[in-house]
């Protein structure tokens, strides 16, 4: 059987505590921050499995790829550590991507990494321990600052589990230790091209890959080596264009939020196909975390009325 590897969604279908959301925690060292978080955690409530807590359109691609794949999905979990999607899990807001008040690592006094957090939360259960309880495929499909958080634990796996891993991200390969660059699967921008099937936002990229990799290039090659599974993509994309990116018209909160309004029920509310139609419909210019901030708000404006 397949293990395959997605990363925590930043949206959750209950809202967390203050006490679980990271701008609330004090700073100090790594090794504090993670006491602290690791017992304000052991004290609340679950708010139901993972596959429940978690939403959005990366969570349902790996979804989808995983049952394509007769699989096991569990999630790279900034808060919580290695998740598989049926444990129940409580609600939170932490983060190791840049940009948003609950990012982690500026709690850190003495200039730890995402990694070090990583080395703490992975006390509670380690790749190592989860690979070895699968035969099959290792399908990692994580963006780049949660590859770069887990990286060093993909070195360390021994042989026969690391010949089994595929890295599915379209990040730079650069942040990737030389051991993992031959797992390496190297999807890129021609998978929000033209001719794709599957496009979508940054946000979703790894995810959208991981699917399109299970159901276009496992089934004709399901025991080849990372090698020719690269090989395999490279010939399905090779006639594909990539997404051609134009200068968007910006405009203010206001003005977005108002066409976020008008155009709700027409996306049956989603914040992904929102996010789509202002870019590619409208072009319209707006940075991904800044429209999830809009899109939340007309969403909360929604539920008051």
């Amino acid at each position: 059987m397949h293990l395959l590897l997605t990363a925590c969604t930043q949206r959750k279908r209950s809202v967390p505590s203050p006490e679980l959301s990271a701008r609330n925690l004090p700073i100090g060292s790594a090794q504090a921050v993670n006491a602290e978080w690791a017992s304000r955690i052991s004290a609340v409530q679950p708010a139901g499995s993972a596959g429940d807590v978690y939403c959005g359109r990366s969570i349902v691609e790996a979804s989808s790829a995983t049952r394509a794949a007769a699989g096991n999905l569990c999630v790279v979990s900034a808060g919580l550590g290695l998740v598989c999607i049926e444990e129940t899990i409580p609600s939170y807001n932490l983060t190791v991507t840049k940009g948003g008040p609950d990012y982690i690592v500026e709690k850190f006094s003495a200039g730890e990494t995402s990694a070090d957090w990583w080395r703490l939360m992975s006390n509670r259960r380690s790749l190592s321990e989860l690979s070895d309880r699968f035969d099959g495929l290792i399908l990692v499909a994580l963006p780049s600052p949660y590859l770069r958080m887990i990286a060093h634990e993909l070195t360390e796996l021994r042989e026969s589990s690391l010949e089994r891993v595929r890295i599915l991200s379209g990040s730079d390969n650069g942040v990737l230790p030389a051991r993992l660059s031959a797992q390496v699967i190297p999807y890129d921008g021609r998978l929000d091209g033209p001719q794709s099937p599957i496009r979508g936002t940054k946000s979703d990229f790894a995810s959208r890959a991981l699917r399109h990799f299970v159901e276009a290039i496992l089934p004709d090659a399901p025991r080849a080596e990372a090698a020719s599974h690269a090989k395999k993509l490279e010939s399905v994309m090779a006639t594909w264009d990539r997404h051609e990116v134009r200068p968007g018209t910006r405009m203010s909160d206001t003005e977005i939020k108002t066409i976020a309004r008008d155009n709700w029920a027409r996306v049956g509310g989603s914040s992904t196909k929102l996010l789509r139609l202002l870019r590619d419909e409208l072009n319209i210019a707006c940075e991904q975390k800044r429209f999830a901030r809009l899109a939340a708000e007309v969403r909360d404006e929604r539920a008051s009325q």
